[in-house]
Order: structure tokens, then sequence, then C-alpha cells
């Protein structure tokens, strides 16, 4: 990932289009601190991905244990009484 100032992106933006169409990622920076990137369009992160399975997974897991606890009739209706339902 490539990293330039924002000076130099204004200066050469037509070239850090070209870079980013083929892929690359450019962080923008204002004063030594980042303050954008471009990503090349409808590329997610890695990152985004692994944390949206990892949430899937651990919903499932959560939906697996409630569907092995069998909930009496008063259990149900108290759930529902109290809104958790």
């Amino acid at each position: 990932m490539a990293t330039v100032s924002a000076f130099k992106a204004k200066t050469h933006f037509g070239e850090l289009l070209d870079r980013v169409s083929k892929g690359e990622e450019v962080v923008i920076t204002r004063h030594d601190k980042p303050v954008a990137r471009l990503v090349p369009e409808g590329r997610q992160r890695f990152a985004d991905v692994r944390r949206a399975v990892a949430g899937l997974q651990e919903l499932q897991q959560r939906i697996r244990r409630r569907s092995r606890v069998k909930l009496t009739d008063r259990e149900v209706r108290s759930a529902i009484e109290e809104g958790r339902l």
C-alpha cells in the first residue's frame, strides 16, 4: 500500500487513479497523518470480510445453543411478557 501527501495526490491524481484501478490501495496523508484511502471500486477489505464471517459464525453458535434448550410454556409466556421474545 502506497502513502502519498495530499499535495502529491492533488498534483498526480490521474496517476494515482491508474494505480488504484490496477488493484493498489493508496493512503493520502496531511501533515504525516492518514486522512483518506483510495481503493478499487467494489473491493471489500479482507479484514472487514473476516469480521463479518466471525460474527455470523458466533451468531450461528448462539442459535444452536439456544435451540438445544427446551423452554416450558410458562418460560415462553414470561419472556414474551418481558419483551424478550
